[in-house]
C-alpha cells in the first residue's frame, strides 16, 4: 500500500458505516496508524488529507471542524448530503471537488475555510445554506448551476475575493446577504435586483 500525504502530517481514510476511523500518521520516515473515534477528528489540528470511501453517504455536522491543517479531501460519488459546519475553519483548505451525488449543502459547511480558492458546484446541488460558504476569503469565482433553487442567508458573505459569479435564472430564493461584503463582485447589481 502506498500512503500519500501532501504536507507529510498525517492522513484520514474513513469507512463507511464505521463509528471509527484509521488515522495514518508520519514520525520522521515512518508511518505508523491508529484507530479513532469520531471525537478526536473535529478541532485535529494535524490531518493534512482526508479519503472517504465510497458507501459513506453523508458527511455529518462538525465532521471536521476546526481541522485547521486539512489541505484536500477526497469525496465518493456516494456521498449525497455535507452537513452544518462540516469543515468549518478549515483554514489549509484550498479546493473542494463536490461530488455529483450531492444534493445539499448545508449551513456554514465551508463557513471560514480562508484558503479555498475555487469550489465546483455540480448540477445535483439544489440548494445551499445558510453561510454555506461564509469567510471564504479567498475565493475568486463561483458558479451556481441550473440544479441550484435557493442560496441561503449570507451564504457568500465576506467572500472578499470574489469577482465572478454566474447564477442562473432557476434561483427562486437568495437569503439576505447571500453575497453581502463582497465588494470586488463585478455583478453587483445584477445579484441584488434578483434578492
Amino acid at each position: 500500500m502506498s500512503i500519500n500525504s501532501p504536507s507529510g502530517l498525517c492522513f484520514l481514510k474513513i469507512f463507511p458505516g464505521e463509528e471509527e476511523s484509521i488515522l495514518f500518521k508520519k514520525d520522521k520516515e515512518v508511518f505508523y496508524w491508529e484507530i479513532v473515534g469520531k471525537e478526536k477528528i473535529k478541532n485535529n489540528r494535524t490531518i493534512s488529507r482526508i479519503i472517504i470511501s465510497y458507501g459513506v453517504t453523508s458527511i455529518d455536522d462538525n465532521a471536521f471542524s476546526g481541522c485547521s491543517s486539512l489541505e484536500s479531501v477526497d469525496i465518493p460519488s456516494s456521498v449525497a448530503s455535507i452537513g452544518s459546519c462540516a469543515f468549518s475553519g478549515c483554514s489549509s483548505l484550498e479546493s473542494i471537488n463536490i461530488p455529483e451525488s450531492v444534493t445539499s449543502i448545508d449551513d456554514y459547511a465551508f463557513n471560514n475555510c480562508s484558503s479555498l480558492t475555487s469550489v465546483t458546484i455540480p448540477d445535483s446541488v439544489t440548494s445551499i445554506g445558510d453561510y454555506a460558504f461564509s469567510g471564504c476569503s479567498s475565493l475568486t469565482s463561483v458558479t451556481i448551476p441550473d440544479s441550484v433553487t435557493s442560496i441561503g442567508r449570507c451564504a457568500f458573505y465576506s467572500c472578499s475575493s470574489l469577482t465572478s459569479v454566474d447564477i442562473s435564472d432557476s434561483v427562486t430564493s437568495m437569503g439576505i446577504e447571500a453575497f453581502g461584503d463582497c465588494y470586488n463582485i463585478e455583478c453587483w447589481d445584477y445579484l441584488y435586483s434578483r434578492g
